[in-house]
């Protein structure tokens, strides 16, 4: 193997590794930011479709609560919060 074609396997690896983590990464910090923006009172929809207020956040134990109807809550895990609603529209009431 001559030293050109070693330059271009050593860039195509790390071309390929860069595509391959480079978005999981960035996932992976976007939703930690998601995460720790959280506050009680939010309302948040569930990768079920389920909307409600969030209530309770224990991110030692990975869970929340969220109330879905007056008197009635949920527990679920943390990972089961698809995304905070922020504005009217995103919700129906």
């Amino acid at each position: 193997m001559d030293t050109q074609q070693l330059v271009i396997l050593l860039v195509g690896v790390i071309l390929l590794g860069m595509f391959t983590f480079l978005p999981q990464w960035q996932t992976r910090r976007r939703r930690q930011k998601q995460l720790a923006e959280m506050q009680i009172g939010n309302k948040v929809m569930t990768i079920g479709g389920i909307i409600g207020t969030l209530t309770c956040v224990d991110s030692e134990r990975q869970r929340a609560r969220v109330e879905i109807a007056p008197g009635v809550e949920i527990h679920i895990a943390l990972d089961g919060i698809s995304h905070t609603l922020t504005s009217s529209s995103d919700a129906v009431e």
